[in-house]
C-alpha cells in the first residue's frame, strides 16, 4: 500500500518516526536533530502500568531509511547496540525501518536479551508500520508524509476519537480492518418476516460462506426469510451515499417496518463504515457508480 521512498531523505524518515510513535501513544524524551546523536535517533518512554506499581521505561530509537537501495539492516549498520544503551540510559532498543532487519541482526538482539544486556527490543519494519496505519487510524499522517499513496492506502478515518468496529456477528472476524487490505468478503443479512411486523425484524454482519449460511440456517429455524447487501459496495463512497437515501426514503414511506434493534444496528454499521467511506472518490469507485446507475431513482 506504501511506496517508502515518498520520503526522500534519513531526516525526514525520522520525523516520520517521532510523529508515528506519538501517535501509538509514545512520549518523545528526545526527538531528531541534525548533528552528531551518540548513536540515538530518538529517545522515547512509555509508563509500564501493574495491579501495584507502574514504572517508565525507556526507548532507544535507531531510524534507518534504505528504501531506496532496498537492503535490509544489518550488524554492520547497527553497531555498539549496548553502549548506546548505556550512554543514554535506555532500558530497550528499537529499530525504525524502511526495510527489515537482517537475520544476524535479529540473532543478536535476541542474544542481549538473553544475556540481559537490554530488557527488551522491538523492531518496527516496513510491514509492520504499515500494518499500524491499516487499523490504527493514523490517516492524517498518511497524507503528511504520503500523499501521493494515501488515495490508494483508503485508511480507517478515527471520526469519533476512537475506531468504531464491525465484526461478523457468528465468527467475530474484523471485518472493517479486512476491507481495508482486502475485500470485506462480508454482508448485511436482514432477517424479514413476511407475515408479522415489523418486516425487518433482525439485522446482522457475517463473513461471506460458512458464516452467512449459518445465519441462512438460523433464519430458517426461526420461521424468518433473509435478504442481504454487500458490505464491500458500501465501502464506496457513493454507494454508500446511496444506501443511506435508500434506508432515509424507507424509513420515511414506513418506519414501522424496521425493529428498534434493526435500526440501532444500522446505526452502528454506518458509523463504522463511514470511517472506510468518508475520502477521496477512487477511479474504481466512480466507474463502479457507473456500471450500477445508483443514484436511479434514490434521489
Amino acid at each position: 500500500m506504501i511506496d517508502w521512498k515518498e520520503i526522500p531523505d534519513g531526516d525526514t524518515w525520522e520525523l516520520f518516526a517521532r510523529d508515528f510513535l506519538v501517535e501509538l501513544g509514545f512520549v518523545i524524551e528526545v526527538g531528531p536533530g541534525r548533528g552528531a546523536d551518540a548513536g540515538k535517533d530518538l529517545l522515547i518512554s512509555e509508563q509500564l502500568r501493574g495491579t501495584l506499581h507502574s514504572s517508565n521505561f525507556k526507548w532507544l530509537v535507531s531510524c534507518k531509511h534504505f528504501a531506496t537501495s532496498g537492503k535490509s539492516v544489518g550488524t554492520e549498520d547497527e553497531t555498539n547496540i549496548t553502549d548506546r544503551l548505556k550512554h543514554h540510559k535506555a532500558d530497550g532498543f528499537m529499530g525504525f525501518y524502511s526495510t527489515m532487519p537482517s537475520s544476524a541482526l535479529v540473532t543478536r538482539l535476541q542474544q542481549y536479551a538473553v544475556n540481559g544486556d537490554l530488557q527488551a527490543y522491538e523492531i518496527f519494519d516496513h510491514k509492520k508500520i504499515e500494518g499500524r496505519f491499516v487499523n490504527a487510524g493514523l490517516s492524517k499522517l498518511a497524507l503528511r508524509y504520503f500523499p501521493a499513496g494515501y488515495r490508494h492506502m483508503r485508511p480507517i478515518q478515527r471520526l469519533f476519537g476512537r475506531v468504531v468496529e464491525l465484526r461478523c456477528d457468528v465468527c467475530g472476524a474484523d471485518i472493517l480492518t479486512r476491507s481495508v487490505t482486502d475485500s470485506a468478503n462480508a454482508a448485511l443479512v436482514w432477517m424479514t418476516s413476511l407475515a408479522g411486523s415489523p418486516k425487518y425484524q433482525e439485522l446482522y454482519v457475517c463473513c461471506k460462506g460458512a458464516c452467512d449460511a449459518e445465519m441462512e440456517r438460523r433464519a430458517a429455524r426461526r420461521g424468518l426469510t433473509t435478504q442481504w447487501e454487500d458490505v464491500e459496495d458500501l465501502c464506496n463512497p457513493i454507494l454508500f451515499l446511496k444506501n443511506t437515501l435508500t434506508y432515509m426514503n424507507m424509513l420515511r414511506a414506513d418506519p414501522t417496518q424496521y425493529s428498534d434493534a434493526v435500526h440501532r444496528r444500522m446505526k452502528q454499521i454506518y458509523m463504522s463504515l463511514a470511517q472506510r467511506t468518508l475520502r477521496e472518490i477512487t477511479d474504481e469507485d466512480f466507474e463502479r457508480f457507473k456500471d450500477l446507475s445508483v443514484l436511479d431513482g434514490v434521489l
